[in-house]
C-alpha cells in the first residue's frame, strides 16, 4: 500500500515542529513533604502541544504518574505533590514528557533543609 506524499510529508514534519521541555526545576520542602515541579515548555497552543505526563521516582522506584490533557499555560506545566516517604538522602527524579516528542528529567537529593536543586 502506497502512502500519499502529503501524508508522508506530514509524518516527517510533525516531529520537527515539536520539541522536548526546555527546563525542569524541582524544589522539595522536607518539613511539609511537598515537591514542587516547574517544567518550562513554550508552545503556541497549550491544548494541542503540551506536557502530557509527569513521572516521579523515589530512589529509582516510580511513585507517581500523572497524565494531562493540556498544559497550565503556553509557557509551563506546574505541579505539586506530597511525597511522604522521602527520607534524608533520598533521590527524587522527575521526568516531564511532551505529548508530541521528547522528555526532560531532573533529580534532587533530599536534605532536612529546604532544597531547590535540579540536574538536567
Amino acid at each position: 500500500m502506497k502512502i500519499p506524499s502529503i501524508i508522508l510529508a506530514l509524518l516527517i514534519a510533525l516531529p520537527l515542529l515539536a520539541h522536548p521541555p526546555k527546563g525542569l526545576e524541582l524544589a522539595y520542602d522536607a518539613d511539609s513533604n511537598i515537591l514542587t515541579v516547574e517544567i518550562t515548555h513554550s508552545v503556541k497552543d497549550a491544548s494541542k502541544h503540551y506536557i502530557n505526563k509527569v513521572v516521579v521516582e523515589l530512589n529509582g522506584k516510580k511513585i507517581i504518574e500523572q497524565v494531562f490533557k493540556k498544559q497550565v499555560d503556553d509557557e509551563l506545566q506546574y505541579v505539586t505533590y506530597k511525597v511522604i516517604d522521602a527520607d534524608e538522602g533520598a533521590k527524587i527524579t522527575v521526568i516531564g514528557y511532551c505529548n508530541i516528542s521528547g522528555k526532560k528529567a531532573a533529580e534532587l537529593v533530599v536534605t532536612r533543609a529546604k532544597v531547590k536543586e535540579a540536574t538536567e
